[in-house]
């Protein structure tokens, strides 16, 4: 009897060590896939880009040589992670089918391109931007999507600090006078963008109060000065916009008498301070270094209009209209007498790529997004619930008067894909809200 409890024992002390050395095993798995995570987001939002360009001539349609290694070694780990995590991939393919029948027609638009060669090459490096944002909404929750991206940004602020004081002549753009940072990024609007959603990050996890707080007002901090030293005046704009949308987003969880005491006065404020910004808008773009024109934008827009109404349906083909002098972009670049590389318009860069058939598709993404992310908003008081509606804000804010949309490579579509795929269902959602309001004491949170 004793000899078989010592048996017994000790198969039983094997097993809890074995339990542990898979646990142990996991995790160390999880942060190697957390890291390559963090650093492919930073990749995609262009940092270390000036490092890799350096001494090296890009061209419009073949690319720097360096950087597509880069992303092919990226989408071959994507692939190999998908094809580890088949079953939870496949269970979420099902969340948005739009976005695959988006990724089909940028495929297809191969056979209808201006440049065929380009659209191909170009199309393969989109779809497998898509299994990386595949991979990471299969893998990772929206929650934990949401610190990975905060770790992203926040490495990206220390390192374009470091970069801007020691090494000026890369971490600045030193030209016409300007000594405007760009940091660790390719250029100074793109630290703009990605500082201006860094505070915004920072801002929800400092009231998440999950996270240090020294680290989190830092990193907030960080991220307003890199915003002015950018001197970039959009993304100074997206941000106080979305900023302001914050407190807006709490009052939907309130009930509806209390949000019409508070909208209506709102309300009205924003119509007078409306009326009042029309009449003084030409100083006041003065102010923040713009004109009536944007900066020459709406010139620009007028003359890519005609070009989209040369082949309105189904457009020039993914990345087959902006090839400088060797694609239709030379017509373009020839009557603006300057060299634009995009629209500055993330909606007419998608119906130059793939007509108005491709922007509806564009479109009735984001609202199936806004759909599906405002019950999730509303299920929970959490800070986090508020992520992805503040995004897709932010993403049409960018894309007004920058492109962003359709980007293969690109951090911002990636976040937006790996969302859609993300997000649960409206009738999931519901259901959390009601457990929450019927089962749960009052200002409990659910685990």
């Amino acid at each position: 009897m004793r000899r078989r409890n010592l048996h017994n024992g000790v198969i039983a002390e094997t097993r809890e060590e074995l339990r542990k050395k898979r646990m142990n095993s996991e995790k160390r798995w999880l942060r190697w896939e957390q890291g390559y995570v963090i650093i492919t987001l930073l990749l995609f939002a262009q940092a270390f880009f000036p490092f890799f360009q350096a001494g090296q001539m890009d061209s419009v349609a073949d690319g720097n040589a360096l950087l597509q290694t880069i992303w092919k070694i990226i989408y071959v780990i994507a692939a190999v992670l998908i094809i580890v995590h088949r079953k939870r991939v496949l269970a979420v393919l099902a969340k948005d089918k739009l976005s695959l029948v988006l990724l089909m027609m940028i495929v297809l638009s191969t056979l209808w391109s201006a440049a065929p060669d380009i659209t191909m090459r170009r199309s393969v490096a989109f779809v497998g931007t898509n299994l990386f944002a595949i991979y990471l909404a299969s893998r990772f929750t929206l929650r934990e999507q949401f610190h990975m991206v905060a770790w992203a940004l926040l490495s990206g602020a220390v390192c374009s600090i470091v970069v801007s004081i020691l090494m000026p002549e890369i971490g600045k753009m030193l030209y016409q006078g300007s000594s405007a940072w760009r940091g660790i990024f390719s250029h100074k609007n793109q630290l703009g963008r990605l500082m201006a959603l860094g505070a915004v990050v920072f801002f929800l996890l400092f009231m998440m109060k999950q996270w240090p707080r020294w680290l989190t007002a830092g990193g907030f901090c960080l991220s307003i000065m890199l915003v002015l030293m950018s001197e970039s005046k959009t993304a100074l704009i997206v941000f106080l916009l979305v900023l302001g949308c914050i407190p807006f987003l709490r009052t939907l969880r309130w009930n509806e008498y209390a949000r019409i005491l508070l909208w209506l006065p709102i309300g009205l404020a924003a119509i007078g301070i409306s009326v009042l910004t029309l009449s003084y808008l030409e100083p006041i773009l003065r102010y923040f270094g713009r004109d009536l024109t944007l900066t020459g934008r709406t010139g620009l827009w007028d003359i890519v209009i005609e070009m989209i109404q040369q082949r309105p349906w189904l457009g020039y083909g993914y990345s087959g209209f902006w090839l400088g002098w060797e694609g239709d972009s030379a017509y373009v670049w020839m009557v603006t007498f300057w060299q634009p590389p995009n629209s500055h318009n993330g909606f007419l860069d998608v119906t130059l790529d793939i007509g108005l058939i491709g922007l509806g598709l564009v479109l009735l993404s984001f609202i199936t997004r806004f759909y599906r992310a405002l019950p999730y908003h509303m299920s929970s008081q959490g800070w986090e619930n508020d992520w992805p509606l503040l995004y897709l804000f932010y993403l049409v804010l960018c894309n007004l008067t920058e492109t962003t949309l359709l980007d293969h490579n690109s951090f911002f579509w990636t976040l937006f894909i790996a969302m859609g795929f993300s997000l649960p269902k409206p009738k999931v959602a519901e259901q959390r809200s009601r457990f929450r309001e019927y089962y749960l004491p009052a200002g409990r949170e659910e685990a």
